[in-house]
């Protein structure tokens, strides 16, 4: 009699451990559960297949958005630093005195790299230098970066690669940011974005920025070392989602900037005149997505841009005006078949050059294309 109280004395001590053990090994199941739903699956678009990062075959790096908020926090002015320390990604400077520089990707000239907004060129088939710090990166959400020749989809100005710009898609509820940025060399920046849902189906966002740089002669030689400019830009974007499962993306932009660099008062040349190097910009764009399933393994994409962007150049006593013009129209089709993903699509794309200065560099070429992955 006493032995069996002994056993059942000891049972019952024993419960609440084993009680323990099994709400532990149920709650480490439950959280090995939890960080397994948790984990971020990231859909690339620059591959055009719509494909999970790690199963795409294409070599392609992501950017991500905390990475983006650190640098637009440095220099929400422009991407330039976003992309420059990427590995094999090199912003190289091309005009000293108005501050301009190009994007080069595995060692090619910057004309070889494509520069996409939501997979639309929107800043023209060959990105003017300029045009790289005229871009703020307060509405990104992704870059995604092409380190290679992907000329197969995106035409011969992606012999040496892509980055794709990716814009924040607008949540469910209302959403607002202002970024002040003031520098020590007297540059102030301040831009904005705004999204909200507008119905179930329809949303929107809006980005806007005002840049200015005060020049800077940072030696007293009489020429200025940093270009002074006064930059504003504004870009709505507009969401729809069907009943189907289709959706309507479309993107407008203007953009305008005065930049000033040459000499200042003190400094003059010899024939006693001032060297004076000004290049005034103004750009529209427009541009649209459209998605469409068909049955589970097929996706119909179309998609649209056009762009017009207006220079006025003066250099010392040489003025120049010149127009730059870029349309494209694509229609694609996607799908899956025993595993394999595949592409085909026809494409329509122009490319103008019109200088009133210099009209022997004009040009007007118009591709038609077709390409399958």
């Amino acid at each position: 009699m006493r032995r069996i109280s002994v056993k059942a004395a000891m049972f019952m001590l024993l419960i609440p451990n084993l009680v323990d053990a099994n709400e532990e090994e149920h709650h480490d199941d439950h959280h090995h559960h939890h960080e397994e739903s948790s984990i971020e699956t990231i859909q690339v678009r620059a591959s055009r297949l719509g494909r999970i990062v790690t199963e795409s075959a294409t070599r392609i790096e992501l950017i991500n958005g905390e990475e983006i908020q650190e640098k637009a926090i440095m220099r929400p002015g422009n991407i330039s630093m976003l992309v420059a320390e990427t590995g094999g990604v090199r912003v190289q400077t091309t005009s000293p005195s108005l501050g301009s520089a190009n994007i080069r990707l595995q060692g090619l000239y910057g004309r070889y790299t494509q520069l996409l907004s939501d997979g639309l060129p929107l800043y023209g088939g060959q990105t003017a230098s300029i045009g790289l710090l005229q871009i703020p990166p307060t509405d990104l959400a992704n870059v995604e970066i092409i380190k290679g020749s992907a000329s197969s989809l995106y035409g011969g100005s992606a012999l040496g690669g892509v980055i794709n710009l990716i814009s924040r898609t607008p949540s469910k509820k209302f959403q607002g940011e202002i970024l002040a940025n003031l520098t020590s060399k007297n540059g102030q920046d301040l831009t904005t974005y705004l999204a909200s849902p507008l119905t179930d189906n329809f949303s929107a966002s809006l980005t806007g920025g005002i840049h200015h740089q005060q020049i800077q002669d940072l030696d007293d030689d009489g020429w200025i070392d940093i270009a002074g400019y006064e930059r504003s830009s504004v870009r709505p974007r507009f969401y729809w989602q069907g009943e189907h499962d289709d959706n309507l993306y479309v993107n407008l932009g203007a953009m305008s900037e005065k930049r000033n660099a040459g000499t200042t008062n003190i400094r003059q040349l010899p024939n006693g005149e001032q060297y004076i190097l000004n290049q005034d910009t103004q750009r529209i764009d427009i541009g649209f997505v459209y998605d469409r399933p068909i049955g589970d393994d097929l996706n119909v994409n179309v998609r649209g841009s056009a762009m017009d962007q207006q220079h006025q150049h003066q250099y010392g006593n040489v003025y120049e005006d010149d127009t730059h013009q870029s349309y494209l129209i694509e229609s694609s089709l996607a799908g899956y078949y025993n595993k394999t993903a595949w592409l085909l699509g026809i494409a329509y794309q122009s490319e103008q050059f019109s200088s009133e200065t210099f009209p022997e560099f004009n040009y007007n070429y118009q591709v038609q294309a077709y390409f399958r992955n």
